[in-house]
């Protein structure tokens, strides 16, 4: 249980950070967007409003899946992307693997700007436990909430800046200067978002996408085709998993 927790707690702490300062980036207003075509991407997603269906796999393995729907919301003033999906993941010790769910949303005004990111995940060996990490902008705090099968509940908030990360990690005994996490007063600065015209090879020929890079202090954490209709074809992540459609090669 113990183990579950704290795994599970570090991946929704540190998404949910990630998408912060991705929104961060993205925002039309930022002079760094104007010079990129990051934007066009960006609005692809909610012009086609098509649906991405990822398979998740590590050295061709397949272990998981990721569903990804964006929407245009209130009457056309709001953007949402909703996402889904589940992944088996390598216990420690165990030499045995453990499928986690997820599903969470990020809802955005009609200018891309972050107004909610909520994202949950669920375990279920050998009992259900729930984590979950809702983002206000607007308050720069992560609500964190942790339930058990037997109605124990846990409840914390973590301001989003280097004090929130490390106190969050140091209460779960992890030393933070283990992980990349960057100064206060760079936070968000190490992260650029570039995207640019490509092909991506599929069977039977290539097709023509948008390949959107995402670097942190020269680190590449993410690429991720897109095509023409705004759907995900294809990615991969700094920490070895590739996402793509069945349509495609992993």
């Amino acid at each position: 249980m113990l183990y579950r927790s704290v795994a599970v707690f570090i991946v929704i702490f540190w998404l949910a950070m990630t998408a912060l300062l991705v929104h961060q980036e993205l925002r039309p207003g930022d002079s760094a967007l104007r010079e990129l075509p990051a934007a066009h991407v960006v609005k692809l997603l909610f012009m086609h409003h098509e649906r991405s269906m990822l398979n998740i796999y590590s050295d061709k393995l397949r272990l998981g899946q990721l569903i990804v729907e964006p929407n245009v919301t209130d009457n056309g003033q709001g953007r949402e992307l909703a996402f889904r999906g589940d992944l088996q993941l390598l216990i420690p010790g165990g030499g045995k693997r453990e499928r986690i769910y997820w599903d969470g949303k990020l809802q955005m005004d009609k200018l891309l700007t972050v107004n909610r990111f909520q994202l949950t995940v669920i375990t279920h060996t050998p009992t259900e436990l729930t984590s979950e990490v809702v983002i206000i902008p607007s308050e720069n705090v992560a609500h964190y909430q942790l339930r058990g099968s037997n109605g124990a509940m846990e409840r914390q908030d973590y301001s989003l800046d280097e004090r929130g990360a490390r106190s969050a990690l140091e209460q779960v005994g992890i030393d933070p200067t283990l992980l990349p996490i960057a100064k206060k007063q760079s936070l968000g600065a190490g992260i650029s978002i570039k995207a640019r015209q490509s092909t991506l090879t599929v069977p039977g020929g290539q097709m023509d996408t948008y390949l959107v890079t995402v670097e942190a202090n020269g680190q590449t954490l993410l690429e991720c085709h897109v095509d023409q209709l705004g759907r995900i074809v294809h990615a991969n992540t700094l920490i070895g998993y590739s996402l793509s459609p069945d349509a495609t090669t992993p």
